[in-house]
């Protein structure tokens, strides 16, 4: 299973609702629930969550109360809710969501010195969050992509960050760069993925068409 995390609002449901995440990804909810009933518990005033797409699923938690905020993860793609028959919409106010992350981003990448590169930020989430491009504090880039494009030609120690909004604020990773150069005895020009599997490095206008032992890590996206 794939660490994700959908951003998106819960609609208001009357009894039950089943949120899903995309294949292969699990959901994780965070929630309050308040009310100024004053025993909501006692009168069977409760949330129930279960770990599949039904009440036959298993019983991940049953909450209640006056103020409560908590967070249940699913093992799959499949997370279900219930309200109790008692659960009524004008004494309790929901907030249900499931907030993005960079859980994925690689806080140390590597780029070519002298060539066009890229820095990546995986950001999760569903719609596809916003991300934040910073450089040296300043905005660079802010927009769904995922990779940032830049040409490192001399001694760099410009700081690069990307971050996204979250409900608590902003999740944020700073990036630090390994510059690399053209594996010897020749100098790269162009790095193309052949078939997934090969990778072909032209370097001085030769055609290597086996990996080179000192292949950068930079180009490991290729």
């Amino acid at each position: 299973i794939v660490e994700v995390r959908l951003q998106r609002v819960v609609p208001s449901f009357d009894s039950t609702q089943l949120l899903q995440a995309p294949k292969g990804h699990y959901v994780e909810l965070n929630f309050t629930l308040k009310t100024s009933y004053p025993a909501p518990c006692i009168d069977d005033m409760y949330l129930e969550v279960c770990d599949g797409y039904n009440e036959s699923s298993n019983l991940l938690g049953v909450f209640c109360g006056r103020n409560i905020s908590s967070t249940v993860r699913s093992s799959g793609q499949n997370l279900w809710l219930r309200k109790s028959d008692k659960f009524n919409h004008e004494w309790f106010h929901n907030n249900f969501s499931v907030k993005p992350n960079l859980d994925k981003v690689v806080e140390t990448q590597f780029v070519l010195f002298n060539h066009s590169s890229s820095l990546w930020c995986p950001a999760q989430g569903a719609p596809a969050p916003v991300i934040v491009w910073r450089k040296n504090g300043i905005l660079a880039q802010n927009s769904t992509s995922v990779l940032y494009q830049l040409n490192i030609t001399g001694e760099n120690n410009d700081n690069y960050s990307c971050e996204v909004n979250t409900q608590d604020g902003f999740d944020k990773k700073r990036i630090h760069l390994l510059i690399e150069r053209c594996p010897d005895p020749s100098r790269r020009t162009t790095a193309d993925g052949i078939m997934r599997a090969v990778t072909r490095i032209e370097c001085e206008g030769k055609h290597l068409q086996s990996v080179p032992r000192r292949l950068p890590y930079s180009t490991e996206k290729l």
